[in-house]
């Protein structure tokens, strides 16, 4: 009786056997392919949404929709934005020559046969000896002036395109421009630039209002307003709206304590006619020097009077050097009118057409004089 247990079970468990294997082997395929047809259509879903799933050659297949345009955007409109290097030299108030370098960023708005045109802000540049930039990380090529409006905080200049070449930019790309005055309260904006001075580098926000007027360090400007994190450097790069058009150029970040989270770009639709007028008008005087302010207590320091503002270089070729001006010179009036400060000369002269001659009152070691100057076309920044 145990013998004929024992082949029961036996012949039970072979049996059971079977009919697992069986089971398995027609369940695994099955579900393989319910599994393979479920993945397929979650891809064919992301492609149709715009989000690659290459996940070998394309980062982005990781990324959820927002954080893929965002990454597209930055793409788009990087090779665009330069990396601005400017060297000042100049004469302390001890008359010890020192160098300084400085860091902004510029947006390539206009190419022609021979030249791209860079549009920044007038802070970035002014003053400086020379001017270098930077695409797509090549090495430092020169660039010149060709126009600057310090009222407006926007400059030109540009950069041979040969140069760039050289440099191993064979590509330059032109940053597209959009409708500042479409702009809504809330949208994602993206700024572009070189922060620091380390290159270009991007931050997210929104845009937290739209066009108004705003006094900058004495200058009113027309900007938008951004939470996006807006560094030193990043004056004149660039602010993108999500389909990468250049909404503003960033101008400015107010920095204290209680404030976080507020930058400022000039609206492009008040930029934009500045800059096409700036790349055209290259007939604008300049009086060939670099000069400051003279403040109270400087004068009462140094001995100098209150009145006037200082040279402190000039620039060689130019009009003040044919016209005898000299470093340490104190001008007091142009054109038989006061000058109290840098600003005051500035406009003066830029009232001014080339070749037009003009009377300046200065103070040298202590005399008073008058020198007749001939207002040479501007050359330099």
């Amino acid at each position: 009786m145990k013998k004929k247990h024992y082949f029961r079970n036996t012949v039970l468990c072979v049996v059971c056997c079977g009919i697992i294997g069986i089971t398995a082997g027609i369940g695994i395929p099955a579900a393989n392919y319910i599994i393979n047809k479920k993945e397929a259509a979650v891809t064919a879903e992301k492609e149709a949404d715009g989000i690659s799933t290459d996940i070998d050659g394309d980062i982005t297949a990781t990324m959820d929709e927002s954080s893929a345009n965002t990454v597209n955007i930055i793409k788009q409109v990087k090779p665009s934005i330069a990396c601005i290097t400017s060297l000042t030299q100049g004469v302390d108030f001890f008359y010890q020559p020192y160098q300084s370098e400085g860091a902004g960023s510029g947006i390539v708005f206009y190419k022609d046969s021979e030249y791209a045109y860079i549009a920044t802000n007038n802070h970035v540049i002014s003053g400086a000896n020379s001017v270098s930039i930077s695409l797509n990380e090549c090495d430092l090529v020169a660039a010149s002036l060709v126009g600057k409006d310090a009222n407006a905080d926007l400059a030109v200049i540009k950069v041979s395109l040969n140069d760039l070449k050289n440099a191993g930019v064979t590509n330059v790309q032109v940053a597209q421009f959009g409708d500042s005055d479409k702009t809504e309260v809330g949208e994602t904006v993206i700024a572009i630039g070189n922060a620091l001075g380390q290159g270009n580098t991007a931050t997210r926000g929104i845009l937290s209002s739209q066009a108004k007027d705003v006094n900058i360090q004495g200058r009113k400007l027309t900007v938008i307003q951004t939470d996006a994190a807006i560094n030193p450097g990043n004056s004149g790069g660039a602010l993108v709206n999500s389909k990468g058009q250049v909404i503003g150029i960033n101008t400015a970040k107010i920095s204290m304590n209680q404030i976080e989270g507020i930058g400022y770009s000039i609206a492009s639709n008040v930029a934009k006619p500045i800059i096409e007028q700036l790349m055209n008008n290259t007939d604008a005087p300049a009086l060939g020097v670099y000069i400051t302010s003279i403040t109270d207590d400087i004068a009462k320091q140094y001995g100098l009077p209150q009145a006037g503002v200082l040279v402190q270089e000039i620039i060689p070729g130019g009009s003040a050097e044919a016209a005898g001006i000299q470093s340490g010179d104190l001008i007091t009036s142009f054109n038989d009118q006061p000058i109290f400060t840098t600003d005051q000369l500035t406009a003066a002269v830029k009232a001014c057409k080339v070749n037009q001659s003009v009377s300046v009152k200065l103070i040298r070691n202590g005399n008073e004089m008058t020198l007749n100057v001939k207002l040479l076309k501007s050359s330099g920044f």
